[in-house]
């Protein structure tokens, strides 16, 4: 969202000044080679529409992966290559037998808006062992403890790869490396967005719901925006809930 990019020294004297502090985070979790989970970290996951991926041409290169649940792109820095599972000759594991894609290193996945929890499950693109790092735009990583995964062709393959919020922030994007030149092979993906927070939502209410929704909801940028957002830290002393990091909503503040 824009509003997040616009006014950063505005919002930092704010932050300073109302001694907002926050110790939420971004953890992972090393699915290894089961079958997707239900739910991570107490988020219900949603797997993405695998038809979706099935339609796009075998052999085709795509910048992005579709079949997302939530509103939004899965959208990768780098093209990949779409294969059907059986040209890879690759066991993947616990019964998959979807399509399947290849990158390089490095390769970067930007998630929807409001990701706050996602997966995905990869294996080197070489035949022998790979050590597969997955790192978020947080910092968080699977480095911390190295996952091997198996050869291509080799029995349970697939490694799943998650990372989860733990107070409503959002993950923008995790990068994917292998310790093989060939890159790696990806596939199975799943998302929850979190709530749809709104103005309303967030129980502000009076002339604070209505200086929100100029400010949030109705697209103004630029110059009118900073306009609004000054008046707002004028009146409130605080941001309204677009505006801070990950965008979660606080207290509304006392008072119309």
């Amino acid at each position: 969202m824009q509003i997040r990019t616009l006014s950063l020294a505005l919002a930092a004297s704010l932050v300073m000044a109302a001694s907002f502090t926050t110790s939420a985070s971004i953890l992972f979790q090393n699915l290894g080679t089961a079958a997707p989970p239900t739910t991570i970290g107490g988020h219900t996951m949603q797997p993405f529409d695998q038809a979706a991926q099935n339609a796009i041409p075998d052999g085709g290169t795509v910048v992005s992966i579709p079949g997302s649940p939530i509103p939004g792109t899965l959208s990768l820095s780098a093209s990949a290559t779409k294969y059907p599972f059986w040209a890879l000759n690759a066991t993947w594991g616990h019964g998959y037998s979807g399509p399947l894609f290849t990158a390089p290193n490095n390769t970067t996945f930007t998630l929807p808006p409001n990701t706050q929890a996602f997966y995905l499950y990869a294996m080197g693109n070489a035949y022998g062992p790979a050590t597969i790092t997955v790192t978020s735009d947080s910092g968080s990583s699977s480095g911390a403890t190295p996952v091997t995964v198996n050869a291509l062709g080799g029995p349970d393959s697939a490694n799943g790869f998650a990372f989860y919020s733990t107070a409503g922030e959002t993950i923008s994007s995790v990068t994917v490396s292998t310790s093989v030149s060939g890159g790696f092979i990806f596939a199975e993906f799943g998302i929850n967005g979190g709530p749809i927070t709104t103005c309303a939502s967030s129980g502000y209410t009076g002339t604070q719901l209505l200086w929100c929704q100029k400010i949030c909801e109705s697209g103004l940028t630029g110059k009118d925006l900073d306009v609004w957002l000054q008046r707002w830290i004028r009146q409130f002393r605080q941001l309204p809930y677009c505006a801070l990091p990950g965008g979660n909503p606080p207290p509304p503040p006392p008072g119309d």
